[in-house]
């Protein structure tokens, strides 16, 4: 068949045009393969978010009750609540340090609470117990964490899933990348903000 030439021209500047979207396409999705952040994100979730908020769950719970029973015998159980409120206040200060895989590494970030409270404070007697951070690390752990995990779970592995189809990659970085900022606030807002 002959084509007219205007036909022509429009036919090979829709070729040049395709040809040029699958480049940039292609390019783009091999660097959303070679950004680690994605893939730190994805370890995040899938390998230590989740077991964990299990074990923290699990612990703070069991500690606050055998807390609340030992509470009975006075030295004891004030020495045991003080124990308790040092191990939630360590699981923040992991949980804010895990959170960072999930954030660009060039920005500046302040340290989490310290897990021994400076004895200079208001509260002379049990500092930690009477802490706003050791309370919100329980909240977090207790509420906050344990409802969100399945959810964050569900949506890490299913872009995991489609990780690997060519086609979703970069649809599925910026997704991770997406979930992972966004725990990255909901944690320090949580824990940290005032």
């Amino acid at each position: 068949m002959n084509q007219k030439p205007e036909d022509r021209a429009i036919s090979q500047t829709n070729h040049e045009l395709g040809s040029q979207f699958d480049c940039e396409y292609i390019s783009s999705t091999i660097k959303a393969a070679k950004d680690p952040l994605p893939w730190k994100c994805m370890l995040y979730f899938i390998f230590i978010s989740t077991p964990f908020s299990i074990f923290a769950y699990a612990w703070i719970l069991s500690t606050f009750v055998a807390a609340v029973c030992i509470s009975i015998i006075p030295f004891i159980g004030c020495f045991f609540w003080w124990l308790c409120a040092l191990s939630w206040r360590s699981l923040g200060r992991i949980e804010l340090l895990a959170t960072r895989l999930c954030y660009e590494a060039d920005i500046d970030i302040e340290l989490p609470p310290k897990v021994y409270i400076d004895l200079s404070c208001e509260c002379k007697i049990f500092p930690p117990i009477l802490d706003k951070y050791t309370w919100r690390c329980f909240a977090y752990f207790v509420f906050v964490k344990w409802f969100i995990t399945p959810f964050t779970l569900a949506y890490a592995t299913i872009l995991f899933v489609i990780w690997f189809l060519p086609p979703c990659l970069l649809l599925s970085s910026k997704g991770l990348i997406l979930l992972g900022k966004t725990q990255y606030d909901l944690t320090r807002q949580f824990l940290l903000d005032d």
